[in-house]
């Protein structure tokens, strides 16, 4: 992942993930006196933008520096006079990259730990009497990169006539950390959790119970949602024992819905009885020994570290500043745990993680999931055994390879983000369960490029759709053009009405102004409908699909899919799939062809 991110060109970043930026340094932000709201914590006065209200860069809870850091998030305190609320707070502190903040320095330690703030995006002619609902949007990341001004939701809060909350929470080894010493020196369950930044958002919701009512929203009807790690982070909020009463309905876009445990966030990687990842909390607490010179080694730290009490070690870990953390985490990274889950702790988060099958409390809220049809490509277009870059350019090396690749990976996607999950809450006795697919596929070229075959429907490209305008920072014009903009405009609507009308009511039927096909539920029955697939009428149009598959019917398509041209290709696929985490039949994986895979 971090090869994929210093190899990718910025144009193309930009374009994919960041194109639904606001423009605010080409704005002038000047308040506007019917912004003034009264707060719990004081008073906020924010701007107007054409047809929408802005409040920009309200903390929610206190900042959590030096003795708050690796704790849950405190009541923020009030403030005197009238806060200036024009401009989005810092990202939290992150490595940088073109994919987490285009501001920010390659490489470098970007944002602060002081960062927990959130912003408001409402209609600007809001009458006194209405009480709108209100979409709260968790970005997405990895759960270690991002921030909210990445993301303008106006035209979705406008043109549906909604109250758009997004919002900033602690990232990587400040949102996701658990020490056994951070565990010892506490006796708050929440502070020992080590799911920080899930206890931000949490945080975050409770500040919209206190105070949305001042711009319009309806506490009482809270939809979240959010994609990749946020969609994963929506999936952890329906599970958390502290939500209960905070939202009301839950839309993840191609979320994941892996969770680590204690053990693989503490213990040593070498653990006999329990592994723990290489990122764990100890390996990071033995880097940091060797980086200060205190070992000369791992086994050096591994020694001082069993011999340091818990407050020398927790003072030890408080010590450090972020660039210190956040550079000798990455230069000791493994790729396959650059992705912070939620933390099975027992208090945040159930032990056993997120068990759709048996959960009651999920039983009662509807739920849209969804994936996109090659979500995988954004990965594979940079990854140098499918793909070469020349002159800021990439060119597949072999298409056949790279589409089915894209294809088994994005499936397994769906099944793991929507498939299992959807059917699993059905089973349990949930009614109101709606899938969907993103099949968008239309870019145009753009020099020797086919956006469309590199790309086509990524990780990522419905953002734009959900949030509407299909604006993209001034980039647009390499992903739109004349031949696609009114057909991609008409889905973005489609869309925008479909959540809205969710959001609304928990159901999201024809859309708001009830136009357009039945989205119906998920079905129990094989043979029924059950999820519907976004795209223009060119490609199809929106329609409902049968098409749910298992790990079981991927792994039996993969063995006998004879475009794969031989046996060893066949069980490199299946070999991913594992690494992947698929849940396959291990009688499949001790006969037949791929019998040497353990």
């Amino acid at each position: 992942m971090i090869r994929i991110m210093k190899s990718i060109s910025c144009v193309l970043i930009c374009i994919i993930l960041f194109g639904c930026a606001t423009n605010q340094n080409n704005i002038k932000l000047t308040t506007d006196q019917d912004t003034l709201r009264n707060l719990s914590a004081g008073s906020v006065i924010g701007y107007s933008q054409n047809e929408t209200s802005l409040w920009l860069g309200i903390p929610y809870a206190k900042a959590p520096i030096n003795d708050l850091r690796w704790r849950s998030p405190k009541l923020i305190d009030s403030w005197d006079g009238i806060y200036k609320a024009t401009e989005f707070g810092e990202a939290c502190t992150q490595i940088g990259s073109t994919f987490g903040d285009p501001t920010a320095i390659v490489g470098s330690v970007h944002g602060s730990e002081d960062c927990l703030y959130l912003n408001i995006f409402a209609p600007k002619d809001i009458t006194s009497d209405e009480k709108l609902p209100v979409m709260f949007w968790i970005h997405g990341g990895s759960n270690t990169i991002g921030t909210s001004s990445l993301y303008d939701p106006s035209i979705l809060a406008t043109s549906q006539r909604l109250i758009v909350v997004t919002i900033n929470y602690r990232l990587g080894m400040f949102g996701w950390f658990i020490h056994p010493s951070i565990k010892k020196m506490s006796l708050d369950p929440e502070d020992q959790s080590g799911n920080y930044g899930t206890l931000d958002q949490i945080a975050a919701l409770k500040w919209v119970q206190s105070n949305i009512h001042q711009f319009g929203g309806d506490k009482n009807n809270v939809t979240i949602f959010g994609e990749s790690a946020g969609g994963h982070n929506a999936y952890a909020l329906m599970f958390s024992p502290l939500t209960t009463g905070l939202f009301h309905k839950v839309i993840s876009q191609s979320g994941s819905t892996k969770t680590s445990t204690l053990n693989e966030m503490i213990n040593y990687y070498d653990d006999l009885e329990s592994p723990g990842n290489k990122s764990s909390s100890k390996e990071v607490m033995n880097q940091l020994l060797v980086a200060d010179e205190r070992a000369l080694n791992r086994d050096g730290a591994i020694i001082i570290q069993e011999s340091m009490s818990d407050s020398r070690i927790y003072d030890y870990l408080k010590s450090k500043t972020k660039e210190q953390i956040i550079q000798t985490y990455y230069n000791n990274l493994d790729e396959k745990d650059y992705m912070h889950h939620v933390i099975n702790d027992g208090f945040v988060l159930p032990e056993n993680g997120m068990d759709f099958a048996n959960t009651e409390k999920l039983r009662e809220i509807p739920i849209i999931l969804g994936t996109n049809r090659d979500e995988m490509k954004l990965f594979l277009a940079f990854d140098p055994e499918f793909t070469s870059q020349k002159f800021s350019m990439t060119f597949i090396k072999n298409q056949d390879f790279y589409d089915i690749s894209s294809e088994y990976g994005s499936r397994g996607w769906k099944v793991a983000a929507v498939d299992k999950p959807a059917s699993e809450l059905v089973k349990s006795g949930n009614q109101r369960v709606y899938g969907y697919r993103f099949d968008w596929d239309e870019e145009p070229k753009l020099l020797m490029m086919d956006f469309a075959k590199i790309l086509g429907a990524a990780h990522a490209i419905e953002i734009p759709f959900v949030m509407g305008g299909l604006k993209l920072g001034g980039l647009e014009e390499y992903m739109f053009d004349k031949n696609n903009i009114t057909a991609a405009t008409r889905l973005s609507e489609t869309m925008m009405s479909y959540w809205s009308e969710f959001a609304y009511r928990g159901n999201p039927n024809r859309g708001r102004d009830e136009d357009q096909i039945e989205w119906r539920a998920w079905s129990r029955e094989s043979d029924e409908d059950t999820f519907v697939i976004f795209d223009t009428p060119s490609d199809g149009g929106i329609r409902m699909s049968k098409k749910a598959s298992s790990y079981k019917s991927l792994v039996e398509e993969l063995l006998l899919d004879s475009r794969i041209p031989n046996d060893d290709m066949r069980c490199e696929f299946l070999q991913k799939a594992l690494d992947a985490n698929w849940v396959v039949d291990k009688k499949i994986l001790n006969s037949g062809l791929c019998k040497n895979f353990h």
